[in-house]
């Protein structure tokens, strides 16, 4: 036998065993697929005989702490400091072992629509905290606020999610040491090549499902409360004023506005007469000096033009 034909006979053996490796885990996760099979038989077998009575014989239901469920709130509030409304939440959080994941607070200050300056105070703060301390943290956000304008709430579950990912992480945890049993059994570089691109793939998968398991793990274990914060409407009074006040109020306002235009007029006015006055002046000067000769060489001019006509 040529040394050529050594090195495909290996290289044949080394995809026997790559398909041997999958055949056998196709056949584990058929094994697996009938175990389940025949359990869910046998819980229909179960379930079709009679019920049984109520009490000490009766079967324990799930666990609710098994579920994997995210919780999200959104509170509208309508408090009287908001800045403090603030540290409030960063303090509740703290108590119940959370943290504020952002916040944002604005302060601004604008007309209230007469002559009156308010100052406007919005904030927005999301917090995390522990699941199991979801209702107590809604409960102490609501009493900060003097108002609660709006409240929404949602929970979604993942545990159908949560599970596909654990059992899919069993398999290929299986795969990747059956990989690793080949590596060393393989005997050229073609073949540790060839098991090695498909243990790099494998792992690629692990990673990616742990990393999605990392997230729903940490969205369920920690729920999200995002809180917006306000300062309660301005008091409107209502108008004591007659009709003669009212009359004399806009009329003053009136005349203020006009004398402020006539003001501004007046002003524009001197400056540009101003700018007007400089060339005005030069010219003057100009003409009081030169003014004289001109008018003399003219009319010598016009002397000359006569003459002349004269001796024609």
């Amino acid at each position: 036998m040529t040394i050529k034909a050594w090195r495909n006979w290996r290289t044949f053996g080394a995809f026997g065993l790559i398909g041997g490796a999958l055949l056998l885990a196709a056949c584990s996760g058929q094994t697996a697929n009938d175990s389940g099979s025949g359990t869910k038989q046998s819980a229909g077998n179960d379930s079709a005989a009679p019920a049984a009575p109520a009490g000490d014989n009766a079967l324990p239901e799930p666990k609710v702490q098994d579920r994997k469920i995210v919780r999200n709130a959104n509170l509208d509030l309508r408090v009287e400091n908001v800045v403090a409304a603030v540290q409030q939440i960063d303090d509740v959080a703290s108590g119940a072992g959370g943290f504020v994941s952002a916040s944002n607070v604005l302060v601004n200050s604008g007309n209230d629509g007469g002559d009156n300056v308010r100052r406007t105070q919005t904030a927005t703060v999301t917090i995390r905290v522990p699941a199991d301390a979801y209702s107590t943290v809604m409960s102490r956000l609501r009493g900060i606020a003097k108002e609660t304008v709006s409240e929404t709430s949602n929970a979604s579950e993942v545990t159908e999610e949560f599970t596909d990912l654990q059992a899919r992480l069993r398999n290929l945890q299986a795969t990747e040491q059956r990989y690793l049993e080949l590596l060393n059994k393989a005997a050229s570089i073609d073949e540790i090549l060839t098991v090695q691109d498909r243990l790099n793939g494998v792992r690629l998968e692990i990673e990616q499902a742990t990393g999605r398991t990392n997230v729903l793990n940490n969205l369920t274990d920690f729920a999200s409360i995002t809180v917006q914060l306000s300062l309660p409407p301005a008091i409107v009074q209502a108008d004591s004023k007659n009709w003669a006040q009212k009359a004399w109020q806009a009329s003053w306002k009136t005349s203020k506005d006009a004398m402020v235009v006539l003001g501004t007029v007046t002003i524009v006015g001197a400056v540009f007469l101003a700018w007007l006055a400089v060339p005005a002046i030069i010219l003057l000067v100009l003409w009081k000096r030169f003014g004289r000769r001109i008018t003399d060489f003219a009319r010598r001019l016009e002397g000359g033009g006569q003459t002349a006509v004269k001796t024609d």
